[in-house]
């Protein structure tokens, strides 16, 4: 499967971005319940604007002009590494659920919706429609597993941060963990700017339409 061009570099960026997008979930999940007090209704809301603004862009990417979309999942991906890191700077700072923060949070998640549902159409290019079942199972796998290891490599970082715990520590912690979740996005980018350019490729070889 791997020898479709674009699918290696699309898997390779699918791990990287939602390892981050899990840790992500979890370590902010615990620094606002543990760190900060906050109730589990209170936190959830503090994810609310993000996760609009996610389902709005991963239903309406296509809306964009066409000649964007090769493009959209490493923007998403700088987006979103933007958006963590104002985030750690407002977190840093044991801000909890102001505007400022809610506001940021949102424009990760108009990252993370433009680097997803794009990402999983172009990786597969160049995969013929009799392996696309295997190539869909494996992105599944991908998505699953990468979300597990976000949520163990970034949760100990966090937690070895915090040590026994208290605000400050706890702030420190999230401001470094979502730091580290942008320089793997940033890492990210790389891997899909190879898909891009085998996108682009694609396009070029593709007939023209009648």
């Amino acid at each position: 499967m791997l020898r479709y061009h674009g699918l290696t570099s699309g898997l390779l960026t699918l791990a990287l971005g939602i390892c981050a997008y899990g840790g992500y979930l979890f370590a902010l999940t615990i620094h606002l319940q543990v760190g900060l007090g906050d109730s589990a209704l209170r936190t959830g809301l503090t994810f609310a604007p993000a996760a609009v603004t996610f389902g709005i862009v991963s239903f309406s990417w296509r809306r964009l002009p066409e000649r964007s979309h090769p493009w959209l999942t490493p923007v998403g991906l700088t987006v979103a590494a933007a958006g963590f890191v104002a985030a750690a700077a407002r977190l840093g700072e044991g801000r909890d659920g102001d505007a400022v923060l809610l506001l940021v949070l949102a424009v990760a998640g108009v990252g993370f919706g433009l680097m997803l549902s794009p990402l999983l159409m172009h990786a597969l290019v160049n995969v013929p429609p009799a392996s696309a079942p295997d190539a869909s199972g494996m992105f599944t796998t991908i998505l699953q597993l990468g979300q597990v290891v976000g949520v163990a490599v970034f949760g100990a970082v966090f937690f070895t941060i915090t040590g026994d715990g208290g605000l400050p520590a706890s702030a420190r912690a999230i401001d470094a963990t979502l730091l580290w979740m942008a320089l793997l996005m940033a890492v990210a980018v790389v891997t899909a700017a190879l898909l891009t350019r085998t996108v682009l490729a694609a396009r070029n070889l593709a007939p023209a339409a009648d």
